[in-house]
Formats: structure tokens, C-alpha cells, sequence
């Protein structure tokens, strides 16, 4: 497969867009009214809450008719060449490269942002299309309305991420010139940011909270780590030089294995399926875990052959 190529902000399809018809003829490909509908429309989210970590957690999704313009919309952002910093959303790097570029024996200090994509709000999105994109008010104004759930940046949405990061940008490129001045690594990943370095102290994690706070965002998990200590990363230790796989996670790929096998083929499929993705990014962090996806791909085929049997 031909890997798509990137361009620049500035050769975007949604780049200094001035005309409402343009944007809905042009990149949508239907008539303005569609999108006035749409842009009006309030049913055309479904909300539910799912449980995560202990906790309840909303959901806005899109509906069908919805979503295939979020994916328009995604597919155009995702092509924008992104800084170095980010790790999410970016082709090539994800929440392993992101703890991986923090490896060694120095100190590191983090922090989440608290209920990220809430805190987008529609000004926000708006800002983004009339200032860094250059459309016209009304253009701007029409992709925030179809882009956004209750004046926020929805919670379940394909184009959510790197609406957020895009929207939030001028707030993280300020966390990257300070982490530059401190001699500091930085790296995003979603809400997840990493600092790591010989000046990644506690009073430069207080200066990137003042930073964080100034641009209208709060903060929470803050930790800080000496350079000795076993650290965090979304979800990677980082030990010495050396990167590993929780344990817990490593027990619950171990105790979901054990489970395949009493199970009818069907569902045996899916779980199995699920177990490959995670063994699959465990092998990225260990190599002792390829091993594992070895065996769960033979129990997959043992499943196939067994349904194509019946």
C-alpha cells in the first residue's frame, strides 16, 4: 500500500476556504443545505456513558450520517505535517514512541490535562478555522457547529484528537519552547504530557502548570520522578534503558489466554482478535512477548478451521 503524503498547513483543501457553498461542493461534495441541516442538528449525536477505569465516562459519538463528514474532516487534519512533539494521531508513532523518547537515567515529570476534551470549547475550534486555517467567519463558523457537541469538542468522534491538539495548539507549541529552554525533552500524547531531562526538576513542572493554567486548562496525575527512579509513560516503564510492560498488564494478557479455550469458536474469534492487538503492542515493548502472539494466532487459525468445519 502507498503511504499517503503529508503537506503543509497551508495546502490543506480547508486552507482560506471563503465560501459556505466551496466548503460544502468542494469537500464535502453534497449542497449547503446538507450541512446547514446538519450544522443544526443536535440528534445527530448518540450520548451513553461506558465504564473506564472505575469510572463513568460520557460518550458523544456521531451518528452515521454525521460521521462521514467527521471522517472527511479527519482524513484532510490527519495529512498536515505535525510537529515532533506529538506522538498521537501521527503515523508511525504512537504510545510507545512517545514513553520511548524518555528513556535513560534522568529525571522526568508529568501530567494530564483534566477532561481534555471538554475544556475544547467551540471558541476554541472556531479560532482555529479563522486564525490558523484563514476561512471566512461564516465558513469557520459552519465547521464549528459540525464539528462540535454542546459547544465542545465531542468525546467520541474520529476527528476529536487532533481537533483538540489543533484547537489547543498555540497552548502546547508554548509547552515545547519552554521545555527547548530548559534543556527538556517534551512529548504529547492526547492529554498525556512527558517531560524528561536534567531540568525536568518540580519548579519546571510548576512553570509548565502556570503555562497549562494561563491557556484556560487544568491539570491532574502530576508526578514527579529522580533520575534512578522506574517511571510511567502511558502505560510503558521506562527502567535505566530499558522500556517493559506493566505487569498488570502482562497478567491480564496471561489470565485472558488461559480463558480462550472453553469458549464456542465465534466468540473465540473476537477474543482472540483482541488479545493478537494486545500482544501485538507488547511485542513492540518486549520481545519476550512475541512468543505469546505465536500461540494466540494458532489458537485464530485452530478457530477458523473449527467454524469452516460446522
Amino acid at each position: 500500500m502507498a503511504t499517503r503524503k503529508s503537506y503543509a498547513l497551508d495546502q490543506c483543501p480547508l486552507y482560506k476556504i471563503s465560501s459556505r457553498k466551496r466548503l460544502a461542493h468542494d469537500i464535502f461534495n453534497v449542497e449547503l443545505q446538507v450541512l446547514e441541516r446538519l450544522a443544526t442538528n443536535r440528534s445527530n449525536f448518540r450520548v451513553f456513558t461506558i465504564s473506564q477505569g472505575g469510572k463513568e465516562r460520557q460518550v458523544e459519538a456521531p451518528k452515521a450520517v454525521l460521521e462521514r463528514f467527521h471522517r472527511r474532516i479527519f482524513n484532510l487534519l490527519e495529512r498536515i505535517e505535525k510537529p515532533e512533539y506529538l506522538h498521537s494521531g501521527v503515523r508511525g508513532r504512537s504510545y510507545i514512541s512517545n514513553a520511548k523518547i524518555h528513556v535513560g537515567t534522568t529525571p522526568l515529570v508529568k501530567l494530564d490535562l483534566k477532561k481534555f476534551y471538554p475544556s475544547v470549547e467551540g471558541a476554541r475550534v472556531y479560532r482555529f478555522f479563522t486564525g490558523t486555517m484563514r476561512c471566512s467567519p461564516d465558513v469557520a463558523g459552519l465547521l464549528t457547529r459540525l464539528c462540535t457537541f454542546e459547544s465542545h469538542v465531542p468525546t467520541g468522534s474520529c476527528v476529536s484528537q487532533l481537533l483538540a491538539f489543533y484547537a489547543s495548539k498555540p497552548m502546547f507549541d508554548e509547552l515545547h519552547v519552554t521545555a527547548a529552554e530548559s534543556g527538556v525533552r517534551f512529548s504529547c500524547y492526547v492529554d498525556d504530557l512527558t517531560w524528561s531531562g536534567h531540568g525536568a526538576t518540580p519548579a519546571f513542572l510548576w512553570k509548565v502548570k502556570q503555562v497549562v493554567h494561563r491557556h484556560g486548562f487544568r491539570h491532574h496525575k502530576d508526578r514527579c520522578f529522580a533520575a534512578g527512579d522506574r517511571k510511567l509513560v502511558t502505560g510503558v516503564i521506562l527502567d535505566g534503558d530499558r522500556i517493559a510492560v506493566q505487569p498488570s498488564k502482562e497478567f491480564d494478557l496471561w489470565r485472558n489466554i488461559q480463558t480462550l479455550g472453553g469458549s464456542e469458536p465465534e466468540r473465540r474469534l473476537i477474543a482472540v482478535n483482541s488479545l493478537i492487538g494486545s500482544a501485538t503492542a507488547a511485542g513492540q515493548i518486549e520481545a519476550r512477548f512475541l512468543r505469546r502472539l505465536l500461540r494466540l494466532r494458532r489458537i485464530r487459525d485452530a478457530a477458523i478451521a473449527e467454524m469452516s468445519s460446522t
